[in-house]
């Protein structure tokens, strides 16, 4: 079927505006950015971009119309997302709190190993989101996309995957300049703390608004 230009380029427009939104996503890659290496960072924006295809993907296919009519799967679904990032935010929160007792010694502490690969930290704290199959959902509504041709739907994914891939891994790189990693460095231990309780609200919010929900 013939490929619907002009929808195309008012979603484009639309999640353009959308797109720099903070989120977990952001806030992994952010984090990444200023701690990992070029190639870490890299794998994880691999990771998170597949992830958030695969929902754009689910949710053309109706996926969210499914859960939405199991409500003890999708309970599910939301506690162990927000489960997930309340996880790794403990994860973070905890790392600060330990180089800040540490002081001026933090620099001698072993560096402790991430849980996972990037690729896979990418993965996980996307698909952690389950709120943006419903968000897409009523995005793709009110833009037309769920009724346009299956080209065009397919190409909206794309515009997806490209928007967000452009504007994190340009963010990515400018936080890997060595003024920011060297500011980072700096307040460390405040930065994890403050890293670590954005993932725990993330999480907690995901979980209270489907409590409150049900």
């Amino acid at each position: 079927m013939q490929l619907d230009w002009s929808l195309l380029a008012a979603f484009s427009l639309l999640w353009l505006a959308i797109v720099p939104t903070p989120g977990p996503n952001t806030l992994l890659v952010v984090h990444l950015a200023l701690t990992a290496a070029a190639r870490d960072v890299a794998l994880a924006l691999a990771g998170n971009l597949l992830a958030v295809a695969g929902y754009a993907l689910a949710t053309l296919f109706g996926l969210s119309l499914l859960l939405a009519a199991a409500p003890s799967v999708r309970l599910g679904v939301y506690l162990l997302g927000g489960a997930y990032l309340v996880r790794a935010g403990l994860a973070l929160a905890q790392a600060g709190v330990r180089r800040r007792r540490a002081g001026a010694h933090a620099a001698l502490l072993a560096p402790k190993r991430r849980a996972g690969t990037p690729f896979g930290q990418g993965v996980l704290t996307a698909l952690a989101n389950v709120q943006a199959l419903f968000f897409l959902t009523s995005i793709f509504a009110s833009a037309g996309i769920l009724t346009a041709s299956p080209s065009t739907q397919a190409a909206t994914v794309v515009a997806i995957v490209l928007l967000n891939g452009t504007y994190l891994a340009l963010l990515a790189w400018l936080l890997q300049r060595p003024g920011p990693r060297a500011w980072f460095a700096r307040h460390r231990p405040t930065m994890e703390i403050a890293f670590g309780v954005l993932f725990i609200a993330f999480g907690a919010r995901l979980i209270g608004r489907e409590l409150a929900g049900t």
